[in-house]
């Protein structure tokens, strides 16, 4: 047997007869699903409450946690608004404290630049003010007698 070249097969359509549709008959049929009254629960009923169902009592008896959790979520949700608030509060400061950084490190280089001697000496030479050419004389002034 040859599995590159199978045979093909034929069927006979004519031979084959199908199944006559028929009803069956009232009494052969399966009786209808009839419904039942459930009954009630001894401990879902209350004096406030009366004949509600077990799960809308257990909400209503416990109310007050369910408002306490709904406060916290609340709370949650203003705490994480708040966060974020602060955080790009924090980045807007961040970059003014970076700006301010560079200034003050400009001004302070700008400073130590004029206050070099040869930039004073520049500066003061059109009032007649010449540098040292020899050591300092110190001034020494006497207590006063009483």
């Amino acid at each position: 047997m040859s599995f590159l070249s199978p045979k093909p097969i034929v069927l006979n359509l004519k031979s084959i007869k199908m199944a006559q549709n028929r009803f069956r008959p009232a009494e052969d049929a399966k009786p209808a699903v009839t419904l039942t009254k459930r009954r009630k629960r001894s401990g879902a009923e209350s004096p406030f409450f009366g004949s509600l169902n077990i799960s809308a009592y257990v909400v209503f008896k416990n109310i007050n946690f369910i408002f306490f959790i709904a406060f916290l979520g609340v709370i949650y949700i203003s705490n994480s608004h708040y966060a974020v608030k602060i955080i790009r509060e924090i980045k807007f400061l961040q970059a003014d404290l970076e700006k301010t950084s560079w200034e003050s490190n400009a001004r302070k280089s700008d400073l130590m630049f004029e206050s070099m001697q040869s930039r004073v000496l520049e500066k003061v030479t059109h009032l007649g003010l010449q540098p040292l050419s020899g050591k300092p004389k110190k001034i020494e002034v006497e207590p006063m007698k009483k």
